[in-house]
């Protein structure tokens, strides 16, 4: 398999549904890979592994991570979370560029049409050490989580999918529209208008992008 410029390990089908355009699906041991161009850069997509999140792919210059995690207030179902740390990981330092890319980021550029109301996203959030065990092994430029309540509503939870996946997307786009040449950072503007929170603390996530939950520091 090719070299690409962004992995992103997720297991929500809603970001492969979002995926427009030629794809191309490479299967091997570990998954299945499916691969797509935004403008110009090459986009790979791969379920979680416990051993190797990216192991179909043999280079990527930058990996990320979508999954859900559970939230309480402020966090709302349907926000999106952005860790800017992993506790027991310092390796994990998120890209300035995509972190500056995700501030940027307007609720009007990634919402799902089917929400009901805006979403916010929560930056300079905090991924605890129990979280960072159940997460998938490598390293990560991004970490982007959609927000579900304590209970188990499952309209709830694909919601919060929804959120990670379109989130995820909206960011390679601007990524790609802002590059114009894959892996030349581009220029990013601050929104003042975006509503974004920080000093979140997740905690008990289980299965990396399947649950897990969201506290605020006491």
């Amino acid at each position: 398999m090719r070299a690409v410029d962004v992995a992103v390990v997720s297991a929500a089908p809603a970001l492969l549904r979002l995926l427009a355009g030629d794809r191309e699906t490479v299967h091997r041991p570990g998954g299945t890979t499916v691969v797509a161009r935004i403008g110009p850069l090459l986009v790979a997509v791969e379920p979680p592994s416990a051993s190797s999140p990216t192991s179909g792919v043999p280079y990527a210059r930058r990996r990320l991570f979508a999954g859900v995690a559970r939230g309480l207030p402020p966090v709302r179902p349907g926000d999106v979370l952005v860790p800017a740390e992993v506790v027991g990981r310092p390796a994990y330092r998120p890209d300035a560029e995509l972190l500056a890319l995700a501030r940027a980021m307007r609720p009007d550029d990634w919402t799902p049409d089917h929400f009901a109301h805006s979403p916010a996203v929560h930056l300079g959030s905090v991924l605890g050490r129990s979280e960072a065990r159940s997460l998938p092994a490598g390293g990560f430029s991004l970490i982007v989580l959609g927000a579900v309540d304590a209970g188990t509503d499952p309209v709830l939870r694909a919601d919060a999918v929804d959120a990670a996946a379109a989130f995820t997307l909206a960011l390679l786009r601007r990524l790609a529209a802002d590059s114009h040449v894959a892996g030349r950072p581009g220029r990013v503007s601050p929104n003042p208008a975006h509503r974004v929170s920080s000093g979140v603390t997740l905690s008990d996530m289980r299965d990396g992008d399947c649950g897990g939950g969201v506290t605020r520091p006491g």
